[in-house]
């Protein structure tokens, strides 16, 4: 899943609510994208590199299992292409596997860059730093060779699990969150970028409307891989709920509490898939997000969001309500 403070998706939205029912029943709502190979590599390295910099996240489940990935690869391998590749993960681990994907650049412009790369022979004309774009070339072949099948592979059919979720789910998933925040989908579908690795949380987003989902994070499979996509894809109103957010907390001279938004979303998009599956264990639940620095927003957001979510009240109320619980004074 997604870090507690998420880079704010920059998406041209529609806010105008009473077009919702008609535009979701019309939206695209997701565009897959499996073949990404330079963005694949890239997430591999940068893995790979802060699991040799045995930063705390390289033990999170989405990437644990990357070393050992790498060991089986590497055994596939002549000499030369181990050293070529050991150079590689040495390069990220000194420098790129050093930084936050999400937050800090070049990485943001880097994953922008190698997704629309897409499965380009080469680099040239891609708008990447040239001693990254020489690394990446020079790790290339070797990549190809002892991991991209697999990983590819493992695109492919979460891609195919995933579509018939949304095929069977996605309009009432889509209708049950659009009608909550009172905002539109982006009507060309949110693109999904699958990558093998992607970082820690398994998902992120970040600038330019990018998500990146991992095809080998066992915690985003499934229904919670359903649940994930539909996450990530309302960070593209961060924006608007901010300001929705700071409208009702100056009424009451307060500021809105850093968090409280992503909490929205991952209580939203659990509720959402707890519509058309009872039984579903919302994923903040199912895998402690809330003990994450998020705790002090779950009663606020059962006691006064979820009777929302039911049909009672308005969004404005409900949000009004949770300003009122959980801003912050202002002197």
């Amino acid at each position: 899943m997604k870090r507690v403070l998420l880079t704010t998706v920059l998406a041209v939205v529609v806010f105008a609510y009473p077009a919702l029912g008609q535009s979701a029943s019309r939206t695209k709502i997701f565009v897959f994208h499996t073949d990404e190979f330079w963005l694949n590599l890239h997430h591999f390295l940068y893995v790979l590199g802060r699991a040799q910099n045995k930063t705390r996240d390289s033990s999170r489940s989405a990437v644990v299992n990357a070393p050992n990935d790498q060991e089986q690869g590497l055994a596939k391998l002549t000499d030369a292409e181990r050293a070529t590749w050991r150079e590689a993960v040495s390069f990220y681990a000194n420098d790129l596997s050093k930084k936050d994907i999400v937050f800090d650049e070049p990485l943001p412009a880097i994953t922008n860059a190698l997704a629309q790369a897409g499965a380009a022979k080469s680099l040239a004309g891609v708008k990447v730093d040239s001693a990254i774009a020489s690394v990446l070339a020079r790790a290339a072949p070797v990549y190809r060779k002892a991991w991209w099948s697999a990983h590819h592979s493992a695109n492919v059919a979460w891609q195919l699990t995933i579509q018939k979720l949304v095929d069977q789910h996605g309009r009432a998933i889509l209708e049950f969150i659009t009608k909550a925040y009172q905002m539109s989908w982006n009507p060309a579908g949110f693109h999904v970028h699958l990558s093998g690795y992607t970082n820690w949380a398994g998902a992120y987003s970040t600038t330019a409307e990018l998500l990146v989902m991992s095809s080998l994070a066992e915690d985003i499979r499934g229904v919670y891989g359903l649940e994930t996509i539909f996450h990530e894809g309302m960070h593209q109103w961060d924006q608007q709920v901010f300001e929705v957010l700071r409208e009702q907390a100056c009424t009451q001279n307060k500021v809105a509490p850093q968090g409280l938004s992503h909490a929205m979303i991952f209580f939203t998009a659990g509720e959402a898939v707890r519509h058309v599956y009872p039984n579903h264990v919302p994923y903040a639940e199912k895998f402690g997000v809330w003990q994450r620095g998020i705790a002090a927003f779950k009663t606020p957001l059962d006691e006064i969001w979820k009777p929302y979510l039911d049909g009672h009240g308005t969004r404005d109320e409900a949000l009004a309500a949770l300003i009122k619980r959980t801003g912050i004074e202002t002197k």
